[in-house]
Protein backbone atom coordinates (compact mmCIF):
# COMPACT_ATOMS: atom_id res chain seq x y z
CA UNK A 1 0.00 0.00 0.00
CA UNK A 2 1.34 3.21 -0.55
CA UNK A 3 1.80 5.98 2.37
CA UNK A 4 0.13 8.76 1.47
CA UNK A 5 1.28 10.68 4.50
CA UNK A 6 4.75 11.86 6.13
CA UNK A 7 6.20 8.96 8.91
CA UNK A 8 4.57 9.85 12.32
CA UNK A 9 7.09 12.15 13.82
CA UNK A 10 7.39 10.57 17.54
CA UNK A 11 9.07 12.92 20.67
CA UNK A 12 9.88 11.34 23.91
CA UNK A 13 11.45 12.92 26.61
CA UNK A 14 12.96 11.34 30.06
CA UNK A 15 15.46 12.18 32.49
CA UNK A 16 19.06 12.28 32.46
CA UNK A 17 21.26 11.60 35.44
CA UNK A 18 20.77 14.68 37.56
CA UNK A 19 17.28 14.41 37.47
CA UNK A 20 16.64 17.31 34.38
CA UNK A 21 14.57 16.61 31.66
CA UNK A 22 16.11 15.50 28.04
CA UNK A 23 14.92 13.99 24.81
CA UNK A 24 15.34 10.73 24.79
CA UNK A 25 13.81 9.63 21.64
CA UNK A 26 12.84 11.86 18.56
CA UNK A 27 12.26 10.07 14.80
CA UNK A 28 10.12 9.34 12.61
CA UNK A 29 8.10 6.02 13.01
CA UNK A 30 7.40 3.87 10.12
CA UNK A 31 3.66 3.29 9.15
CA UNK A 32 3.54 0.08 7.30
CA UNK A 33 1.36 -1.99 5.38
CA UNK A 34 -0.57 -4.66 7.26
CA UNK A 35 -2.79 -7.24 5.81
CA UNK A 36 -5.96 -6.02 7.57
CA UNK A 37 -5.89 -2.91 3.94
CA UNK A 38 -4.25 0.23 6.45
CA UNK A 39 -0.70 0.82 7.46
CA UNK A 40 -0.03 0.94 10.98
CA UNK A 41 2.85 2.86 13.09
CA UNK A 42 2.97 1.89 16.98
CA UNK A 43 4.57 4.95 18.32
CA UNK A 44 4.42 3.82 21.90
CA UNK A 45 3.33 0.90 24.06
CA UNK A 46 3.49 0.14 28.06
CA UNK A 47 2.62 -3.28 29.77
CA UNK A 48 1.81 -2.17 33.01
CA UNK A 49 -0.22 0.35 35.32
CA UNK A 50 0.89 2.46 36.50
CA UNK A 51 3.58 3.01 33.71
CA UNK A 52 7.00 3.35 34.88
CA UNK A 53 9.13 6.69 33.67
CA UNK A 54 11.96 5.39 35.45
CA UNK A 55 14.35 3.64 32.79
CA UNK A 56 13.84 4.49 28.93
CA UNK A 57 13.52 1.44 26.88
CA UNK A 58 12.13 2.19 23.37
CA UNK A 59 9.30 -0.16 23.26
CA UNK A 60 9.19 0.62 19.28
CA UNK A 61 12.16 -2.01 19.34
CA UNK A 62 9.66 -5.00 20.10
CA UNK A 63 7.12 -6.38 17.65
CA UNK A 64 3.52 -5.34 18.82
CA UNK A 65 1.60 -8.56 18.29
CA UNK A 66 -2.26 -7.48 18.83
CA UNK A 67 -3.89 -4.62 18.38
CA UNK A 68 -3.93 -3.91 22.41
CA UNK A 69 -2.24 -5.70 25.50
CA UNK A 70 -4.20 -6.51 28.63
CA UNK A 71 -1.38 -4.92 31.02
CA UNK A 72 -1.18 -1.27 29.44
CA UNK A 73 -1.57 1.51 26.41
CA UNK A 74 -0.91 1.18 23.00
CA UNK A 75 -0.42 4.32 20.80
CA UNK A 76 -1.21 3.73 16.94
CA UNK A 77 -1.57 5.45 14.35
CA UNK A 78 -3.80 4.22 11.31
CA UNK A 79 -3.62 5.15 7.73
CA UNK A 80 -6.77 4.08 5.70
CA UNK A 81 -6.78 3.85 2.19
CA UNK A 82 -9.11 6.40 -0.55
CA UNK A 83 -12.82 4.46 -1.75
CA UNK A 84 -12.50 1.79 0.21
CA UNK A 85 -15.13 -0.71 -0.92
CA UNK A 86 -15.50 -2.72 2.19
CA UNK A 87 -15.50 -2.47 6.03
CA UNK A 88 -12.37 -2.71 7.02
CA UNK A 89 -11.64 -5.85 9.61
CA UNK A 90 -14.61 -5.99 11.46
CA UNK A 91 -13.74 -6.78 14.91
CA UNK A 92 -13.47 -6.34 18.62
CA UNK A 93 -10.54 -5.80 21.18
CA UNK A 94 -10.36 -6.37 24.85
CA UNK A 95 -9.79 -2.49 25.52
CA UNK A 96 -11.00 0.98 25.62
CA UNK A 97 -10.23 2.38 22.15
CA UNK A 98 -9.88 6.55 21.55
CA UNK A 99 -9.98 7.18 18.38
CA UNK A 100 -8.88 10.60 17.07
CA UNK A 101 -9.32 11.51 13.20
CA UNK A 102 -6.62 13.58 12.38
CA UNK A 103 -6.71 13.91 8.35
CA UNK A 104 -9.41 12.86 6.22
CA UNK A 105 -13.31 11.38 6.49
CA UNK A 106 -14.01 7.48 7.78
CA UNK A 107 -17.31 5.75 8.73
CA UNK A 108 -16.63 3.33 11.69
CA UNK A 109 -19.49 1.07 11.46
CA UNK A 110 -21.36 -0.90 14.19
CA UNK A 111 -22.31 -4.60 13.87
CA UNK A 112 -26.06 -3.46 14.93
CA UNK A 113 -25.90 -1.75 11.02
CA UNK A 114 -24.94 1.94 12.38
CA UNK A 115 -22.71 4.15 10.31
CA UNK A 116 -20.90 6.76 11.69
CA UNK A 117 -19.54 9.74 9.34
CA UNK A 118 -16.56 11.17 11.04
CA UNK A 119 -14.75 14.42 10.04
CA UNK A 120 -10.79 15.69 11.13
CA UNK A 121 -11.08 16.48 14.81
CA UNK A 122 -13.65 13.96 15.59
CA UNK A 123 -12.99 11.26 18.43
CA UNK A 124 -14.67 7.52 18.85
CA UNK A 125 -14.89 5.61 21.89
CA UNK A 126 -14.99 2.48 21.07
CA UNK A 127 -15.38 0.30 24.26
CA UNK A 128 -15.17 -3.24 23.64
CA UNK A 129 -17.33 -3.53 20.53
CA UNK A 130 -17.54 -4.68 17.63
CA UNK A 131 -17.21 -2.22 14.76
CA UNK A 132 -14.83 -1.39 11.56
CA UNK A 133 -13.59 1.84 9.48
CA UNK A 134 -14.62 2.42 5.87
CA UNK A 135 -12.82 4.76 4.24
CA UNK A 136 -15.73 6.37 1.39
CA UNK A 137 -13.84 9.66 0.54
CA UNK A 138 -11.02 10.46 -2.10
CA UNK A 139 -8.63 10.81 0.13
CA UNK A 140 -6.65 9.14 2.38
CA UNK A 141 -7.35 9.14 6.21
CA UNK A 142 -5.40 9.52 9.31
CA UNK A 143 -6.02 8.53 12.78
CA UNK A 144 -4.91 7.81 15.93
CA UNK A 145 -5.83 5.30 18.57
CA UNK A 146 -5.20 4.88 21.71
CA UNK A 147 -5.65 1.70 22.92
CA UNK A 148 -5.94 0.99 26.51
CA UNK A 149 -6.03 -2.30 28.63
CA UNK A 150 -9.92 -3.40 29.95
CA UNK A 151 -11.39 -6.30 31.01
CA UNK A 152 -14.04 -8.11 28.07
CA UNK A 153 -17.64 -7.23 28.22
CA UNK A 154 -19.65 -9.56 30.26
CA UNK A 155 -23.13 -10.16 28.63
CA UNK A 156 -25.52 -12.52 30.67
CA UNK A 157 -22.14 -14.09 32.26
CA UNK A 158 -20.29 -14.19 28.56
CA UNK A 159 -17.34 -12.57 28.09
CA UNK A 160 -16.95 -10.85 24.85
CA UNK A 161 -13.36 -11.40 23.59
CA UNK A 162 -11.40 -10.13 21.09
CA UNK A 163 -12.79 -10.95 17.61
CA UNK A 164 -12.04 -10.66 14.01
CA UNK A 165 -8.28 -10.67 13.18
CA UNK A 166 -5.77 -12.74 14.21
CA UNK A 167 -2.46 -11.66 15.75
CA UNK A 168 -0.39 -12.18 12.53
CA UNK A 169 -2.85 -9.91 10.57
CA UNK A 170 -2.39 -6.68 13.18
CA UNK A 171 1.30 -7.23 14.36
CA UNK A 172 3.68 -4.34 13.50
CA UNK A 173 6.88 -2.37 14.36
CA UNK A 174 10.49 -3.87 16.12
CA UNK A 175 11.52 -6.96 15.16
CA UNK A 176 9.72 -10.13 13.68
CA UNK A 177 9.57 -13.33 15.87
Amino acid sequence: MTSWFPDPRRIVTGHNSQGRAVVVADSPIPCVPTPTGANFAVLYETHQFPASNDEWVDPTKTRTTDLSNNKGIILRVVDIPPKVETVTLFHRTESLDFGILLNGEVSCHLDDGVRIDMKPGDVCVQRGTIHGWTNYSEEPARLYFVLSAATPVKIDGKSLTAYGYTKEEVESGGASH
